[in-house]
């Protein structure tokens, strides 16, 4: 596989055939000096402020809103996408037998699961963004669900990696001592895994809230509209103060 990857590295470089004198064109310094150009000293309006104030917080809560669904529906789906769950032999299906009606609906139950969650996150949030917008109505609404729907397969693959990577001899204990499932659900497997699950989506809620600037472009709210409106009138002054809020936004967010 590493060796494919080279491979594969190789020939990108070759077909895209980047250099220099692409990157640093006369062409390419002419438009970088327009753009230096209008955007700096950026020109600040009393008046821009309480606009950006409310687009901030019109971000924050898309962003909130689409992580905490994002965050709820991928652990609730984790555990049954995981092989060491309801398949047999599993944490919560003990019978080793692979014939059985528990153990056809737990790989029925499986497959359904992860063709969920590949379908999320296998579509971009803009794309998402966008279906939103069609059957709903322009608003931050949208933009959360298209980030919510994109996060969660991110999140229920990475959370079903975390259940299935579960350390084995506790659990084989409390079950050999007759715990019903559900209780060594939820006093063994949840307080190991709820730790990990909650980092998970932290370090998703950071990555969208960058995200929100995409759905915006497409019209779903927030400071991304506003950008989207101000790039389409090639206002980079007023570009470079709306960026601003949303640099501290995520500086917030990382301390």
């Amino acid at each position: 596989v590493l060796l494919i990857l080279v491979c594969l590295c190789f020939l990108s470089f070759w077909y895209v055939s980047p250099g220099l004198s692409k990157l640093w064109s006369p062409r390419t310094q002419e438009l970088l000096g327009d753009i230096a150009q209008g955007s700096f000293p950026p020109q600040i309006n009393g008046l821009q402020f309480p606009q950006l104030l409310t687009l901030s917080i019109q971000t924050l809560a898309m962003s909130i809103l689409g992580i905490a669904g994002a965050g709820i529906a991928g652990m609730v789906l984790s555990f049954p996408a995981a092989h060491n769950f309801l398949l047999p032999g599993g944490l919560l299906n003990p019978n080793p037998k692979a014939l059985t009606i528990a153990s056809v609906q737990g790989w029925t139950i499986l497959v359904l699961t992860r063709i969920v969650l590949l379908f999320c996150r296998a579509i971009p949030a803009p794309i998402w963004a966008i279906v939103a917008l069609f059957v709903l109505f322009p608003g931050i609404l949208p933009g959360a669900i298209a980030l919510g729907l994109n996060n969660l397969g991110i999140l229920g693959r990475l959370m079903t990696e975390t259940n299935e990577n579960l350390e084995k001899p506790p659990l084989e204990a409390l079950k050999a001592q007759g715990t019903p499932g559900t209780l060594l659900f939820l006093y063994g497997i949840l307080p190991i895994n709820l730790p990990r699950f909650l980092a998970y989506i932290l370090y998703r809620w950071e990555v969208c809230i960058r995200e929100t600037v995409m759905v915006g472009l497409v019209g779903a709210g927030g400071l991304g509209l506003l950008l989207t409106e101000q790039l389409s009138s090639f206002d980079y002054s007023s570009v470079v103060v709306t960026s601003n809020p949303r640099f501290l936004t995520n500086l917030r967010n990382h301390d």
